[in-house]
């Protein structure tokens, strides 16, 4: 079993706060979250789809300006001749592209053991759950998730013909894992992601999982 390892004050940290509030300890673990540029979760394409069925297009402005990020992206779509729910849940370039995910799956591994440490991913066809801790001497998280993103989106732009278009939505969801049950219930929630949502009868036959050999078999 891997056993999840202390923050290291001595290593680079850094914090921002944008629409989101972004933390980075130092030698921390962390689960992290990525979408893809204009994909929104369930639970907001489920909102979006009960205010159309009482409003069609025409949500009034109150419930537009109260409603989430999200569920404005999900209006918006309705406007453009979204009309399911698969038309708002996606882009699902990282389903519907293999040479999208060698990209993200060969940058992830590019400096895994060097500046991070991977534990265990899950590549959904539109947003990515990471688990991973932080190793580098000299580069805080949030600048290698950066670059991440940055490699990522525009080699995949390339491949899709999509140059000059947002690729991953412009803020990550981050969680600091702080204890051996978190990293547990973290490492099984991300793993288990493609079985929930109906797209594998068990987590080993989804071929966007990995988990690190350390870890074992059982989660």
């Amino acid at each position: 079993m891997y056993i999840l390892k202390p923050q290291n004050p001595t290593l680079p940290s850094f914090k921002t706060e944008r629409r989101r509030k972004h933390i980075y300890p130092g030698g921390a673990t962390f689960m992290i979250g990525m979408r893809l540029a204009g994909s929104i979760t369930r639970p907001a394409v489920k909102r979006v789809l009960e205010l159309k069925r009482l409003y069609g297009q025409n949500i009034p402005p109150k419930l537009y300006w109260e409603a989430s990020a999200e569920e404005r992206v999900g209006f918006r779509k309705l406007l453009k001749g979204a009309d399911c729910r698969r038309d708002l849940n996606g882009p699902f370039h990282l389903h519907h592209s293999e040479d999208c995910r060698k990209i993200l799956i060969d940058s992830l591994a590019f400096r895994d053991g060097i500046e991070y440490e991977i534990i265990a991913y899950s590549l959904m066809p539109n947003h990515v759950h990471l688990v991973i801790r932080h190793l580098s001497q000299t580069i805080h998280m949030g600048e290698l998730l950066y670059r991440i993103r940055k490699f990522t989106g525009r080699k995949s732009n390339e491949v899709l013909g999509l140059v000059g278009n947002e690729y991953w939505e412009r803020e990550s969801y981050d969680h600091i894992i702080r204890t051996q049950a978190e990293l547990e219930q973290q490492v099984r929630y991300t793993l288990m992601n493609p079985v929930v949502c109906g797209l594998a009868k068990r987590w080993q036959d989804w071929e966007g999982n990995y988990l690190c050999r350390a870890w074992g078999d059982k989660i």
